[in-house]
This record gives C-alpha cells, sequence and structure tokens, in this order.
C-alpha cells in the first residue's frame, strides 16, 4: 500500500498528465493551423532555396496535405462531373490536381522576398466551415485572401481559396467542365497530365 504522501503525489503526477494530454488533444483553431503551416512551409523552402518548383513541391507535399483537403477541393473543381467519373478516375484527379496546385504555387514564389501576412479571427459559417481572411504583403503587393475551411476530425483544412474575389475551386471548375464536356473524364484526366509536363 501507498503511504498518504506518495498516494497524493501520484494522484498530483496523474491529474498533470491528463491535462498535458487534454491540452494536446485541444483542436487549434483555422486561424493557428493557417499560421504554424505558413511558418513551417517558409522553412521548408529556407532549407531548399535551390530546389527546383518539382523539387520543392516534392518537399513541401507532407505539410499541404495536412493542411489541405484536397480530395473535397477537387470535387469542387471538377463540379458536377465529379460523379460521372469511376472510383479510380476520381483518386488519379485528386493526385493530378493536388500536383498542379502545389506546383503552381512553388513555381510563383520568389523565396528571395519576405511573405508577411495576417490573419483575421475565423468565422464560423456553420455546417463545421469557417472562414478565414488574410492580408498578404508580398513583392510589394499587397492581396487579400480567404481561406475556406472545414473541420476534419480534430484539425481545420482548407478546401477552397478566394484571392482578391476570385474561388480557385470556381476558376479551375470553369476550365476542367469545358473540356470534360468535350471529352469525358478521361480527356480531363489527359489535360491534368499534361498540365504537368
Amino acid at each position: 500500500m501507498f503511504s498518504p504522501t506518495v498516494r497524493a503525489s501520484l494522484s498530483s503526477v496523474v491529474i498533470l498528465c491528463a491535462s498535458a494530454a487534454w491540452v494536446q488533444a485541444k483542436p487549434e483553431s483555422a486561424e493557428t493551423v493557417l499560421d504554424h503551416s505558413l511558418h513551417e512551409l517558409m522553412q521548408i523552402a529556407e532549407s531548399n532555396k535551390g530546389a527546383t518548383p518539382a523539387q520543392l513541391a516534392k518537399k513541401a507535399r507532407p505539410l499541404l496535405e495536412r493542411l489541405f483537403n484536397f480530395e473535397s477541393l477537387t470535387k469542387r473543381a471538377v463540379g458536377p462531373g465529379w460523379r460521372e467519373l469511376s472510383a479510380e478516375q476520381q483518386q488519379q484527379a485528386v493526385t493530378l490536381f493536388s500536383e498542379i496546385l502545389i506546383r503552381s504555387y512553388a513555381a510563383r514564389f520568389d523565396w528571395h522576398n519576405k511573405l508577411d501576412i495576417q490573419f483575421a479571427p475565423p468565422v464560423d459559417v456553420g455546417g463545421g466551415h469557417s472562414e478565414v481572411a488574410a492580408v498578404s504583403r508580398y513583392a510589394g503587393n499587397v492581396i487579400h485572401v480567404l481561406y475556406r475551411m472545414e473541420s476534419s476530425g480534430s484539425a481545420w483544412r482548407v478546401y477552397d481559396v478566394v484571392v482578391e474575389g476570385v474561388s480557385m475551386a470556381s476558376n479551375y471548375r470553369t476550365q476542367f467542365d469545358a473540356i470534360r464536356q468535350r471529352g469525358g473524364g478521361e480527356a480531363l484526366l489527359k489535360s491534368m497530365k499534361e498540365n504537368l509536363n
């Protein structure tokens, strides 16, 4: 049997451990997720300054896969035609489209210029969705961005980005829908593959 003193000490340890576990399990806000991800992305960029867009995309992909819900974003970008794709085609579309987005951002980003983003507090829009407005200052330009995020388990993930009032998902949907209507799902996948070559 433990003495009262030892029991009290053990109880304190258990309570502290339980409190620590609760703090670690407490989900971050949508704003905090974006802020932390940005800093981590900048660290990746700093340590890979000479990398090509494709190489940088490979390095950044694990982080961006945690930040973005690429399946949800791809569904929105493909639009109504998503239901016409087979399960295999849908998976291919998610893989290809995510690579297009990651490489696109990597190619446009000049790592010599400092990126400064100020995030506003998240706005709850219902249904497990939040929107986070941000002002981005980069290379002498000021850009207004809105991150649309959804709760995925215990984390927030981005499912669309609106830049200066233009939705990324909607912008791609206009292009993808025209291709799909002309040639179906295979034509859409072919177009995505060609985009990466």
